[in-house]
């Protein structure tokens, strides 16, 4: 038989092996988000205006738009397809959700001014950049619903998510 010996009694409280805190990426991943999922809550966040910013092989794609509704359709040989448009139409986003890996909220100094840049990346294979959300302002003169809508996707994401 085993013989336990008696702990004393102690009133330092229970202390325990520090773990390393999980991140909310990894909270995330478990809680099942979605591409989807993601762009619903951005759209519905009051986001306001953002600058969508496309890089091409030989052209940049630049457009200043609300962050408005958004409708998904299923594209034969591509897959579902994410629409952002403006009310008017006068505006569409298109997303293919297979394409995009990574999502990345970064807030960044701007290259020329003391001002913060907050930026929502759409990363594709190998991280490669395949549009940038930007909140849009001159000088860093931003709507303060938009920041807090903003920060509030990133709290809720954390600063990367993987699909």
């Amino acid at each position: 038989m085993l013989a336990l010996r008696p702990r004393p009694f102690t009133c330092s409280g229970l202390r325990r092996a520090a773990k390393p805190p999980v991140t909310a990426l990894r909270l995330r991943a478990q809680a099942g988000v979605t591409l989807q999922s993601l762009l619903d809550d951005a759209v519905n966040a009051g986001l306001g205006k953002v600058r969508f910013i496309v890089l091409g092989d030989g052209a940049i794609l630049e457009s200043v738009n609300n962050f408005g509704s958004v409708r998904y359709n299923e594209v034969p040989n591509r897959g579902v397809l994410a629409t952002v448009a403006s009310e008017d139409k006068s505006f569409e986003c298109h997303i293919t959700l297979s394409k995009v890996r990574e999502v990345k909220f970064v807030k960044s100094k701007a290259k020329s001014g003391e001002y913060d840049i907050y930026a929502t990346r759409f990363l594709g294979a190998d991280s490669k950049v395949l549009m940038s959300c930007l909140l849009h302002g001159q000088q860093g003169q931003y709507d303060p619903a938009a920041v807090e809508a903003w920060t509030n996707l990133a709290t809720k994401y954390g600063e990367s998510v993987t699909f």
